[in-house]
């Protein structure tokens, strides 16, 4: 994982001429896969004229997730899911947490039947309500819709 490896050089990001390079790195992801490769080089070639270590680290990035990756740039690319898809879980835990409040510890098999049919129930009654509405039932926190926007935007530009 990069960010873990570039936690290892907070030193570093008080260095002005490195904080932007390093800020480069970890949008990788973000960038259009196409580009991912020649954007890298550019990163690379900043840092070679900076401390040594942030040579390892691009060195991490080359192996791993550049030269010869476990997965190819477009499996970790997200450049395609902006405004596609959920940028965190939180929705998943908040159902969870919902449904353990409502069942307990250690429910027998009909008491978490019955919940999980319940919550089922009252998803789908949602989900047609938001349908029928045109809008979700639940607002979204507006510097969430910002940035969402904003993300959409700067995709827009690329």
């Amino acid at each position: 994982n990069i960010w873990k490896r570039i936690k290892k050089y907070v030193k570093l990001f008080k260095d002005e001429q490195a904080r932007q390079p390093l800020a480069n790195l970890l949008c990788l992801p973000l960038m259009p896969p196409a580009e991912v490769i020649g954007l890298f080089c550019a990163i690379v070639e900043e840092f070679s004229n900076m401390d040594d270590k942030l040579l390892k680290l691009t060195g991490y990035v080359l192996r791993n997730y550049i030269d010869c990756p476990r997965y190819p740039i477009e499996k970790w690319n997200h450049f395609n899911l902006i405004q596609e898809r959920p940028r965190t879980n939180n929705h998943v835990e908040g159902y969870h947490r919902q449904l353990n409040a409502h069942i307990g510890i250690h429910p027998n098999i009909w008491t978490w039947m019955m919940n999980v049919q319940k919550a089922e129930e009252l998803s789908a009654i949602r989900v047609e309500q938001e349908d029928e509405q045109g809008r979700t039932t639940r607002k979204r926190k507006k510097h969430n819709v910002d940035h969402d926007i904003h993300l959409g935007s700067a995709r827009q530009a690329l």
